[in-house]
């Protein structure tokens, strides 16, 4: 029967039906929305971004209380990847990379070094898989912000404890290319910091901006390509040592024995990692280090500990606190204190 309006009681549930039906479509939508606007999402569409954009761009380096200003070109193809790195500040100097190999130009020294293709070290570089960090750090929307000329997100992952570093990035809102990433201490203050000024992101690459400006002509080369004095990788699964106290999400993701560079007398180096943060464990003999570190050494991010266990040099480093480095040397101890 109609109502006094003239509407059907049949329509206005119909009518009730749909608004309900919508209502509950948009909630689903926006809750999807949030789940990819989530911080996770932003930093590995970041991860992304540097790894498949192609992108030239100025930036400043600010570490060491020293600044150093630099030009990055990024190109991806079918070929591969393939980058530039300018120093534009101090000596003249150039690193080029590819999927095989990296090319460093010095002319300070007068030498080219040649050697097997490694992660870039002027961002740093955040896991795809993120999980792996949920123990110990947290994942945080930081607000909004402009860099570059870019509107960006600022995402921060802050440490648990007091035993790694946090960071915070600026990240393009359309590209999600990296603008700005800070490295902070326990203290929340930057110690490290990237900054692009001047950035061109989808760039059109011409080759010739990927060719070295420095010729290396009359240079010393040095290749690293078949250092016979790399560590042996057999060794991998068996350090003849031990560290017995590691901050809580480190684990042991590389032991090798070898002679490291030059030296004479052969190393055990083991390598922690709590997914982000890394630390490395060398360990000689005494008397084969003319100028062994005793105590505590930093500059910047970076920290040292030294320590002399059973007639071994113990050095930890790593880009972790003082009091990281200091507690893993001093719990450094033999497999087998009476196999020599």
């Amino acid at each position: 029967m109609p109502d006094g309006s003239g509407m059907s009681a049949g329509k206005v549930s119909g009518h009730a039906t749909a608004s309900w039906l919508l209502l509950t479509l948009l909630t689903a939508l926006s809750a999807q929305v949030r789940a990819d606007d989530s911080p996770r999402q932003w930093l590995d569409d970041m991860s992304s971004a540097l790894e498949t954009l192609n992108y030239d761009g100025t930036f400043v380096y600010l570490h060491n209380n020293r600044l150093e200003t630099m030009r990055i070109i990024h190109r991806v193809d079918k070929g591969g990847v393939r980058e530039r790195l300018v120093s534009l500040t101090g000596s003249a100097r150039e690193v080029l990379r590819d999927d095989k190999a990296v090319t460093c130009i010095m002319t300070d020294n007068k030498s080219v070094m040649v050697g097997h293709s490694r992660p870039r070290r002027h961002f740093h570089v955040v896991p795809r898989d993120l999980d792996r960090l949920n123990a110990n750090y947290t994942f945080e929307d930081a607000g909004k912000d402009r860099m570059a000329g870019y509107p960006a997100r600022v995402i921060a992952i802050r440490p648990r404890d007091t035993l790694r570093y946090g960071y915070r990035f600026w990240i393009d809102r359309d590209s999600h290319m990296l603008l700005k990433s800070d490295l902070t201490g326990v203290d929340g203050k930057p110690i490290e910091q990237v900054m692009f000024t001047a950035l061109k992101i989808g760039a059109d690459i011409p080759p010739g901006d990927l060719q070295p400006s420095l010729n290396g002509d009359g240079y010393s080369w040095h290749s690293q390509m078949n250092d016979t004095h790399r560590p042996d990788p057999q060794r991998d699964a068996h350090p003849d040592w031990h560290v017995m106290h590691l901050p809580p999400g480190f684990t042991l993701s590389s032991s090798q024995h070898g002679r490291m560079h030059d030296a004479q007398a052969e190393t055990e180096h083991m390598v922690f990692s709590d997914g982000l943060a890394t630390v490395s464990v060398y360990i000689e003999d005494a008397d084969s280090v003319h100028h062994p570190l005793l105590g505590h050494s930093g500059m910047g991010a970076m920290n040292a500990y030294g320590a002399q266990v059973d007639g071994h040099q113990i050095t930890v480093v790593g880009e972790v606190p003082e009091a990281t480095v200091k507690m893993i040397a001093r719990s450094v101890q033999r497999t087998d204190p009476k196999d020599d």
